[in-house]
C-alpha cells in the first residue's frame, strides 16, 4: 500500500436480511452492510482470496482475470432460510466520503449492470475534482432460475424492479437470489475511460471463462513470474520470507493501458501507446520505490522499467510536467523531490531506453529543475535553492530534506545531460549536486536547517523524530537519519566526516542504537527500517572499505525486522519498497540507483538461480557456501571465478550480472569478518 487511503471503489457484498426492512438498513446507511469473519477462515494467494462471512453464512471468493477484470463467487449455506442478497455499491470508497457522484444502470435484456463513480480520494482528489471509475458487472446465479428480485437503492430508500439510480451520497443496485440459488457469480471489470471500455475489458479478459479457469490461469501467470527466481535454504522460513517479499515487490506499479492499448492521460484525454511501448504505468510512490523496487524491476523485468520510463515521459507530454507521485492520471504532488529523475536515469545507464523519448525526458527534467513556475514542479522553495544553494528555514519547514533531495535530483539531471551530450548543462547540474554541503554543520557533523542569512539551527538532540515531536528541517525523519542522505556522492559525504574510519564508526553507532527500538509500529529515531530516508544507510559501509559492517547490519535487519507474522514488514510497504529491500538483502546485493553499481552484502539464502531476459535468456546463479545464522560474514567472493576485492572494492557492475548467458556469483561465508 501507499500509506494513504484511496480507490477502494465499487463495493460488492453478500447479505441476508432477516426481515424486509433490513435491506433498507443494509443499504441506505453508510456501509450498513457488514459481516463478522475470522482470519482463520481466510485464504489469500496470488490472484485469489476467500473468506467465510459469518453473518450471512456465505463463502466469498474473488479471483483476478486479466488486468482490469475479475470474478466473484458467493456460495450460500444451504441450510439458511433467508435468501441471499448481493449488493453492488459504487459509492464505496477507500477514502471516507470520497464519492462525488455515482450512477448505476441495469440492462434487463442483457443482464448487465453498468455505472460509474467520481472518486475524490486522498490523492486522486488533489486535482481538485477526482477521477471517474467506470464499471460493468454481470451477475449470474448458479442455476437456470432467475433472480427473485432486482432493484436499486439510494438515500431515499429501496426501489424494487427499478433499474436506474444516481446520486452523490448513497446509490447502488441489489440482487435477491431465487429460492434454490446457492451460488452467485459476479463477472466485473473496471475502466478509467468509459463504460464501453469497461465492457470491452470484460469481453477481452473474461469472456466465457469460469471462476476456476480464471483462477488457474492467473495463478499460473504468478507462478511463472515468481519462478523466475529459484531459491534454496535449509531454513524454510527464509524461503517463505523471500517469496512473500518478491510477490509484494511485483504488485506495483499499476498497469493503466486498457484493452486496445489506450489510457487516460494527465490531460483527461484518451491516448494510445507510442510505438515500442508495451504498457502505460501509474500509481508510483516514486519517493519510496526509486532506490529499491524500481531497480529490482530493472534487473528482473527490464522492459517494465523501460515502459515505466516511457510512462513518465508520456505524463510530461500529456500533462506538462514529469510527476513526483502519479496516481491514475493525477499529479498527487505527494512527498518531496523529483526522484522520477532517478528512475529515468537508472533506465538510461542500463540501456533500457530504446522506446523512450530521451530528449523529451531531459527537457522535462531540466524544466522542473530550473523553473519555479511549473504547476507540478515537485520543488518547493526552488527560488531560494537556486539563489543560495539551499532551501531556507524561514520559507519551508522541511528545508534540510528538500535541499538534500534537490541535490540528489540535480545529480540525476547532470548525469542525463552528460549522457545526451549537453556538456554545459552537465557541468551546471554537477555543481548543484554538491549543494548538500551547504546544510552540513561541521562542528555538529549534521545536516541542519539554515536561514537566508546563513545561520544554522541544529537540533539539540538529532534523534528527536519528526513524527513524534515536530522538528523543523526534516520530512518523515530526524537529523540522525537524514545525516546519511547523499546517495549520489557517498565519497563526498565521507570527506565531510574527516575520514573513512570516523564515518564508519558514526554509522555503526547509528545502526546499533536502532536495536534499542524494536517496534515495527512506531518510528525509530535512529535507523528506521520501516521508512525511506535512510534506507541505503546499512550498505554505506562499503564506501568506507568496511564491507564487514554492511554484512553485519544487513543480516541483522533481514533476521530481526522481517518475519512471517502480521507485522512482518517493518513499516508501510510503500508499493513494495520495503519488500524489495528484503529481496535485495537476502540475495546479498543492493542497487545504487542511477548508476550501474551494486553494493555487495551478506546473502542469507544458500542458493538463488535468477532467470533473466538478457542475451535472449541468461542465468545468474548465486551460491553462499557454509551459510548459517552464525556465518554472516563473507570470507571471500568471486564472479565467474574471478576474485572480488572485499576490502577495497566490494561492488559489482550491472554488466557483471547481465552481459553473459551464464553468470556465477559465489560467496564463502564465515563467522568472523576478514
Amino acid at each position: 500500500g501507499a500509506g494513504i487511503w484511496d480507490y477502494g471503489n465499487i463495493g460488492v457484498m453478500a447479505v441476508r436480511p432477516e426481515r424486509g426492512d433490513r435491506l433498507t438498513l443494509n443499504t441506505v446507511k453508510h456501509y450498513g452492510y457488514r459481516s463478522r469473519f475470522s482470519h482463520l477462515s481466510e485464504t489469500a494467494e496470488p490472484g485469489f482470496y476467500r473468506v467465510f462471512l459469518e453473518t450471512p453464512q456465505v463463502t466469498a471468493e474473488m479471483t483476478a482475470c486479466g488486468l482490469f477484470s475479475g470474478i466473484h463467487r458467493y456460495t450460500s449455506n444451504k441450510n439458511y432460510k433467508q435468501r441471499l442478497h448481493i449488493i453492488v455499491d459504487p459509492t464505496h470508497t477507500g477514502t471516507p466520503k470520497a464519492c462525488q457522484e455515482s450512477q448505476v444502470v441495469y440492462d434487463k435484456a442483457l443482464g448487465v449492470l453498468t455505472g460509474h463513480v467520481l472518486n475524490k480520494g486522498s490523492l486522486t482528489g488533489r486535482n481538485g475534482k477526482g477521477i471517474f471509475v467506470y464499471f460493468v458487472a454481470q451477475l449470474s446465479p448458479g442455476t437456470t432460475e432467475e433472480f427473485d428480485e432486482i432493484g436499486v437503492w439510494n438515500s431515499s430508500g429501496v426501489f424494487p424492479n427499478s433499474f436506474f439510480s444516481s446520486g452523490k451520497d448513497l446509490n447502488g443496485a441489489y440482487f435477491i437470489a431465487g429460492e434454490n440459488q446457492t451460488v452467485i457469480n459476479v463477472k466485473i471489470a473496471i475502466s478509467f475511460l468509459s463504460v464501453d471500455q469497461a465492457m470491452l475489458n470484460l469481453k477481452s479478459e473474461v469472456h466465457n471463462q469460469t471462476f476456476d479457469q480464471c483462477q488457474i490461469q492467473t495463478q499460473a501467470n504468478w507462478e511463472e513470474v515468481l519462478g523466475q527466481v529459484e531459491v534454496q535454504s535449509l531454513d524454510e522460513e527464509r524461503v517463505k520470507k523471500f517469496y512473500t517479499a518478491l510477490y509484494h515487490s511485483l504488485m506495483a506499479p499499476t498497469s493503466f493501458a486498457e484493452t486496445g492499448s489506450v489510457y487516460m492521460g494527465m490531460d483527461n484525454k484518451p491516448h494510445s501507446l507510442p510505438a515500442g511501448q508495451s504498457m502505460q504505468y501509474t500509481d508510483m510512490s516514486i519517493w519510496d520505490i526509486h532506490r529499491s523496487q524500481a531497480p529490482l524491476l530493472g534487473l528482473l523485468h527490464p522492459k517494465v522499467l523501460e515502459d515505466i520510463a516511457s510512462s513518465l515521459v508520456n505524463m510530461y507530454k500529456d500533462g506538462g510536467d514529469i510527476p513526483r507521485w502519479p496516481i491514475a492520471n493525477v499529479y498527487s504532488g505527494c512527498m518531496i523531490g523529483s526522484h522520477s529523475f532517478q528512475i529515468l536515469l537508472d533506465a538510461a545507464v542500463k540501456n533500457l531506453t530504446s522506446s523512450v523519448n530521451m530528449s523529451l525526458a531531459y527537457e522535462g527534467m531540466k524544466l522542473q529543475a530550473t523553473d519555479p513556475s511549473r504547476p507540478h514542479v515537485g520543488r518547493s522553495d526552488l527560488k531560494d535553492y537556486l539563489k543560495l544553494g539551499y532551501c531556507t528555514q524561514e520559507t519551508v519547514d522541511n528545508s534540510v530534506s528538500l535541499t538534500l533531495a534537490y541535490a540528489f535530483d540535480d545529480w540525476a539531471v547532470g548525469k542525463m545531460a552528460q549522457l545526451l551530450g549537453h556538456s554545459e548543462d552537465a557541468a551546471i547540474f554537477s555543481k548543484r549536486s554538491k549543494n548538500y554541503q551547504n546544510v552540513w554543520q561541521s562542528s555538529r557533523q549534521l545536516m541542519c536547517p539554515r536561514n537566508a542569512s546563513g545561520w544554522f539551527d541544529c537540533p539539540l538532540d538529532p534523534a528527536i523524530h519528526d513524527w513524534i515531536v515536530r522538528v523543523d528541517g526534516f520530512t518523515e525523519g530526524d537529523a540522525a537519519e537524514w545525516r546519511w542522505f547523499v546517495p549520489h556522492d557517498v565519497p563526498g559525504l565521507i570527506e565531510l566526516f574527516g575520514s573513512s574510519a570516523t564515518f564508519a564508526k558514526e554509522l555503526d553507532e547509528f545502526m546499533m542504537k536502532s536495536h534499542n527500538h524494536p517496534s515495527n509500529f512506531l518510528p525509530n529515531p535512529y535507523y528506521w527500517a520501516g521508512n525511506e530516508p535512510d534506507i541505503l544507510a546499512p550498505h554505506l559501509f562499503n564506501f568506507a572499505k568496511r564491507a564487514d559492517l554492511t554484512q553485519k547490519h544487513v543480516r541483522w535487519l533481514v533476521d530481526n525486522k522481517y518475519s512471517l507474522q502480521p507485522d512482518g514488514v517493518p513499516g508501510n510497504d510503500d508499493y513494495g519498497t520495503l519488500s524489495a529491500w528484503l529481496v535485495w538483502g537476502m540475495l546479498g546485493l543492493y542497487p545504487l540507483t542511477g548508476t550501474t553499481q551494486y553494493i555487495l552484502g551478506s546473502p542469507s539464502l544458500d542458493k538463488a538461480v535468477i532467470h533473466l531476459p538478457y542475451k535472449g535468456g541468461s542465468t545468474l546463479t548465486m551460491t553462499a557456501y557454509n551459510n548459517s545464522a552464525e556465518n554472516i560474514y563473507v570470507g571471500r567472493a568471486s564472479i565467474n571465478g574471478m576474485p572480488i576485492d572485499l576490502k577495497e572494492n566490494a561492488f559489482l557492475e550491472h554488466a557483471d550480472l547481465v552481459s553473459k548467458t551464464a553468470v556465477t556469483l559465489e560467496f564463502w561465508m564465515q563467522n568472523e569478518p576478514i
